[in-house]
């Protein structure tokens, strides 16, 4: 998802709350000229569902609804959806530009505003049916969105319930900037036609769910993966990758005196901060185990080994510096400072399906796995915020602090481990080597 904020008219309400997914500009050219509400009608039964996306499909609804002759100028689709961060999700097509733009809206969004001032709840889960006259003084404005829409010159409002399979149920809405406003006639024929959006609005949000868990629960790209039919058990690809596994220093002792609500916002807490490092250099996150994560950074045709060997190392600094930010957050009042250990590693995994026959995890296995796991054990030990292996070391091609060689356990020889030069100076002399 495109992580920026959504051009939408929202009045006072913070607008890091609304994030844009998705932006649509259909050609002039490529527009229906000339359509019937009979041909929609007709469209909606089938074809609607052939379309790429949920937004590309609203963007001809609307399209075809001006071709058959009613003059809207603004038309939006909203929805429900399953998702950690988010609360819904808003289709938002205006007919001056010619955009469909779909948006995030996150839960701190809904409960920012207040039921009777939000359209969208009265319609969904109040069942409502607004219609009101936009041209009116502010005072007679009982909603923030009809200020909105009459600065952008609307007169007329139209927001209709959508009930969908199951119980589950959407909003529609018109707008239009003609002086009279909406015909009763063009109200009872967009109420008729807005019915049949059911199916499709099923379709589309099934979708979106599905892809929404799967990205939330095993990651966005093995939940395509998992979408695209990759679903068998033992099934996998070889992948050359930097892999990360860090854990919390004191975890047990924490966790036995804390109350359980403050260790989990605690988790929550760091587990957000290490996840935004390891995305934003390009890394997915594959687990979280305990009050550990594993993560990797895939190395592709590309991109090279010391690009995402660098990512990596990126990410480990940036994820210490996230987690001596929560020192001052709530729940750690009175508590002492967080501190990780992060190990690092390069190799070759099996990337895929591995688990029981009824009950699967998509995941990394393989000796470099285990090797980064006995790493960040020994990192604990050594009282290193970052330790990383010889293999990652050539990889990444930098000056490294050579910590000597060090038996790990399961394997045969002692194992060569390093760390960042920069962490010698913030934990006083250490023995140095240059290494590249």
């Amino acid at each position: 998802m495109v992580d920026q904020v959504a051009r939408l008219p929202l009045g006072t309400i913070d607008r890091s709350l609304v994030r844009s997914a998705e932006v649509v500009e259909t050609p002039p050219a490529e527009r229906p000229t000339v359509d019937t509400i009979e041909g929609i009608a007709d469209w909606l039964l089938g074809p609607v569902l052939q379309e790429e996306s949920g937004v590309r499909a609203i963007d001809e609804y609307a399209w075809r609804i001006v071709a058959a002759g009613f003059p809207i100028v603004r038309m939006t689709l909203h929805a429900a959806t399953l998702h950690p961060q988010f609360l819904g999700t808003t289709i938002v097509w205006w007919r001056y530009p010619g955009q469909t733009v779909q948006t995030f809206i996150t839960h701190e969004f809904g409960e920012a505003v207040p039921y009777e001032d939000n359209a969208v709840a009265r319609v969904t889960r109040g069942g409502e049916t607004l219609r009101r006259r936009v041209d009116l003084p502010d005072a007679e404005l009982d909603l923030p969105i009809l200020r909105d829409l009459k600065a952008r010159g609307c007169t007329d409002y139209l927001a209709l319930p959508i009930v969908g399979a199951q119980g589950r149920r959407y909003a529609v809405s018109y707008a239009t900037d003609r002086s009279d406003g909406f015909s009763l006639r063009e109200v009872a024929d967009l109420t008729a036609i807005s019915r049949r959006l059911s199916v499709a609005s099923d379709v589309y949000s099934q979708r979106a769910l599905t892809r929404n868990l799967l990205s939330a629960y095993i990651g966005p790209n093995a939940g395509p993966k998992v979408l695209a039919g990759q679903v068998r058990r033992g099934t996998g690809e070889e992948l050359t990758a930097i892999l990360w596994s860090s854990d919390l220093r004191g975890f047990t002792e924490r966790s036995d005196r804390l109350p359980g609500q403050q260790m989990v916002a605690l988790l929550n807490a760091l587990f957000d901060v290490q996840a935004t490092a390891i995305h934003r250099h390009g890394g997915e996150i594959l687990k979280f185990i305990g009050d550990g994560l594993l993560a990797i950074f895939p190395v592709d045709a590309a991109q090279a080994s010391q690009e995402a060997a660098r990512n990596a190392m990126a990410a480990a600094t940036e994820a210490h510096q996230g987690v001596r930010g929560l020192a001052d957050a709530p729940f750690m009042a009175g508590e002492s400072p967080l501190k990780i250990v992060v190990a690092l590693h390069a190799g070759t995994v099996i990337y895929g399906n591995v688990g029981a026959a009824d009950r699967l995890d998509f995941t990394v296995i393989g000796p470099a796995v285990n090797l980064v796991s006995r790493v960040e054990g020994v990192a604990k030990a050594l009282n290193e915020p970052i330790v990383v292996t010889r293999q990652f070391a050539n990889a990444h091609g930098e000056p490294l602090r050579t910590l000597g060689f060090r038996a790990l356990r399961g394997l045969a020889t002692d194992v060569e481990l390093l760390a960042p030069v920069d962490d010698s100076r913030q934990q006083g002399p250490q023995p140095e080597a240059r290494v590249g």
